[in-house]
């Protein structure tokens, strides 16, 4: 009997916010070495076995979808694209048809930070455009940092030179405050100069896309010491994360992170000076 091919049905979620619409969709996951970990109080393995995660990091890697009447689809950031695989190959642009979106409805890309898994789905494998219609918006500091320094290391100086490159063939917005209706830009500086989250206001609703300030929530939200190698400015990195969870706390204010598990959007919860992520009820209906 000839053996069925396993089918890969793609991970998605549709949330209803206020009077926007926001769709998480899996890019993958790949594994990281527990040298990445940082600051980690014992053995890295003892801690990720606490949080009930495998003793081999293994980061989620997802993109967000914010659909309105006033402005064009908008992706946070575009995952690991095709520039690793097979090895490491991002799933979400073939997801997109799942929601009645095609690569060229995409008007708006908000990159949260220059790191490769958040840029590289900007181009296929050929080097075309994915998104032939999207205006890409990256902060100041965080070009600068990337295309003026000149003293990083030879994994950052590759890093640099692939923005470069990828970013030349849109055209790029900059800016502060308010870059489409009722998405604001928030500096959250430390795992890079200019990493930044995007603070969705919509009714009486906030969501913040908070990049990589939490990359391995259920270590990192419990244990917000715990850093990442490819942490630019450590303690900088620290001190947003813990402000971000603190705030988030007091204000009832709903994450998104590049790197959360699914359902993707969370509360955050103080419990004796650390932290729990508490998944918003999903019910099902957009």
């Amino acid at each position: 009997m000839e053996s069925k091919k396993s089918q890969l049905f793609p991970g998605i979620l549709q949330w209803k916010i206020g009077e926007k619409k926001i769709t998480v969709l899996n890019d993958g996951h790949f594994q990281i070495g527990s040298e990445y970990l940082t600051h980690v109080d014992g053995d890295a393995a003892t801690i990720l076995g606490a949080a009930l995660r495998p003793e081999i990091p293994t980061l989620i890697t997802n993109v967000y979808v914010i659909e309105s009447d006033s402005h064009a689809p908008v992706l946070i950031d575009t995952g690991v694209g095709d520039k690793l695989a097979p090895a490491i190959k991002g799933n979400f642009r073939e997801s997109l048809q799942h929601i009645g979106l095609k690569p060229e409805d995409i008007g708006y890309v908000l990159l949260t930070h220059l790191h490769g898994d958040h840029f590289y789905g900007l181009l296929d494998k050929d080097g075309s455009k994915n998104f032939p219609n999207a205006k890409v918006w990256v902060s100041d500091v965080e070009k600068k940092f990337w295309f003026e320094s000149e003293n990083l290391n030879d994994q950052d100086s590759q890093n640099a030179e692939d923005a470069k490159g990828y970013l030349a063939y849109y055209d790029i917005l900059s800016g502060t405050g308010e870059i489409l209706p009722g998405i604001n830009e928030i500096p959250l500086p430390g795992h890079t100069p200019g990493q930044t989250g995007f603070l969705l206001e919509t009714g009486d609703e906030k969501v913040l896309f908070c990049a990589d300030v939490l990359g391995i929530p259920a270590v990192q939200a419990k244990h917000p010491e715990v850093g990442f190698a490819t942490d630019v400015d450590y303690e900088l990195g620290v001190k947003t994360r813990k402000d971000l969870l603190r705030k988030a706390a007091d204000e009832k204010l709903l994450l998104a992170g590049a790197h959360f598990e699914f359902p993707c959007i969370t509360y955050i919860k103080e419990e004796n000076s650390s932290y729990t992520l508490i998944s918003k009820q999903w019910f099902g209906q957009v």
